[in-house]
């Protein structure tokens, strides 16, 4: 009898065994994208717009939370998240920050504070695209209209990738010359150091040496696509100057 008895407790053991092995080595839930759309973003940091443009927004729900991703045409990423659309937060380079959700009428606003300053992105939508949207892969000859389709999809494409073609004229254009001013960095000017630097790698620039002043700090970064040196001074903590620099000091 106490043979049969323990036979029993240890089958039983065995069975709650296997089954919390099987509940730990269970799949995670797929998340479900609820929205996937293209539209115009606005941030603003400290008071300063960071960015005006084109971006791409996502919302999703998986294992009971919200994730709102929003992806700026300048290779900027922000991924709010939270039990719920107004319990969200942020990871920042300083941290994880709570993050205000407002719905607007016409637009959605998430407002955060990094770093001792109000960071404000805005977000309006153009068009909601089919989140659940299949295709078929089947070999078929390919129409006209498809080819275009194609051709506008890769141009969108190399935007959301950075190699925006305007950027890379604008370049060639812009005099190189040493103490001239980086045309397309000068929305950094007067940003702190510690937010503007991200920015600076996101859009492809290489981190080449600094040097120190008597009151001011000097950093060397290589500008992607070009191999311009570009110069930033930094005082106060805040980016103050950015120029072509010798070659000299990239190297």
């Amino acid at each position: 009898m106490r043979t049969a008895r323990r036979r029993v407790a240890s089958l039983f053991s065995s069975a709650l065994l296997l089954s919390s092995i099987g509940a730990a080595i269970a799949p995670p839930s797929r998340a479900e994208v609820l929205v996937r759309a293209q539209g115009r973003c606005k941030l603003v940091s400290g008071g300063l717009k960071d960015y005006n443009g084109h971006c791409l927004f996502k919302h999703k729900a998986a294992g009971g939370s919200d994730v709102f991703v929003v992806r700026l045409d300048d290779g900027s990423n922000f991924v709010f998240r939270g039990p719920n659309t107004q319990a969200l937060s942020v990871q920042t380079y300083s941290g994880i920050r709570n993050v205000r959700h407002k719905a607007e009428r016409d637009h959605d606003v998430f407002i955060w504070d990094d770093e001792g300053e109000r960071r404000r992105l805005s977000v309006r939508l153009d068009h909601v695209q089919n989140p659940d949207v299949t295709f078929e892969d089947e070999p078929q000859q390919a129409s006209t209209g498809a080819l275009v389709g194609a051709a506008v999809g890769a141009l969108i494409g190399n935007l959301i990738g950075g190699g925006d073609s305007s950027t890379s004229t604008s370049r060639s254009r812009e005099s190189a010359s040493v103490g001239a001013p980086v045309g397309e960095l000068q929305d950094l000017v007067g940003r702190k150091g510690g937010q503007a630097e991200p920015n600076l790698v996101r859009r492809g620039y290489i981190y080449r040496g600094g040097s120190t002043g008597i009151s001011s700090k000097f950093s060397f970064w290589e500008q992607p696509g070009t191999g311009n040196c570009v110069g930033i001074e930094t005082s106060d903590g805040r980016y103050q100057k950015i120029v072509y620099a010798d070659r000299s000091s990239c190297d």
